[in-house]
């Protein structure tokens, strides 16, 4: 039997909310500034960044479970600009060329998490981040609390994985995660 590995990783208990409307008014005007500053950069093509890969196999298993036991705590930081910048809009205004400024703040405002977590992210509702990959700031592609991170660089373990989610005494658990061994038999 093998032993099921304990990944630690922060708790977020915050209760849900619809967002408040100086929140939506504050991410309106952030996506408006980001767009201008976007059309007056010199090179506007440098600023655009490579969307970081997700994980695969196990390893998403595992990071989906992290982040769905954890709720989300690290998105607290998103507040009312979800890190979205002039990066951010040279990929999307890459990706839609079709679509004008106020049709990509239309865009994000039609994702906004209802209802979300209060003092968090405008994106982040109770199933997680409601933009996907492609509007996402980039930092919350590429970002990974220190327990998902280390899980993610030690390589997938030959065992099970359990996410423990604590703070202030409070503490959550996920499933185990077991990894499904994929070598054929007898080889």
């Amino acid at each position: 039997m093998t032993e099921t590995i304990e990944i630690p990783v922060p708790l977020l208990d915050e209760t849900l909310e619809p967002p408040p409307p100086e929140r939506v008014r504050a991410l309106k005007k952030h996506l408006i500034r980001s767009l201008r500053d976007l059309r007056i950069a010199k090179r506007p093509d440098r600023l655009i960044q490579t969307v970081t890969r997700a994980p695969e196999g196990f390893a998403a298993a595992v990071v989906a479970a992290g982040c769905a036991t954890c709720r989300g705590y690290c998105c607290k930081g998103g507040g009312e600009h979800a890190y979205i910048d002039e990066r951010t809009m040279a990929r999307v205004r890459r990706d839609n060329p079709g679509l004008h400024a106020a049709a990509i703040i239309g865009l994000f405002l039609s994702r906004l998490a209802s209802p979300g977590f209060r003092g968090s992210c405008l994106f982040h509702g109770p199933d997680g981040c409601t933009l996907g990959r492609p509007l996402r700031a980039e930092l919350c592609n590429a970002y990974y609390c220190n327990g998902l991170r280390d899980f993610l660089k030690r390589g997938e373990p030959a065992g099970d994985v359990q996410i423990v989610a604590a703070r202030d005494g409070k503490q959550r658990r996920s499933t185990v995660q077991r990894r499904v061994d994929m070598r054929p038999a007898g080889g």
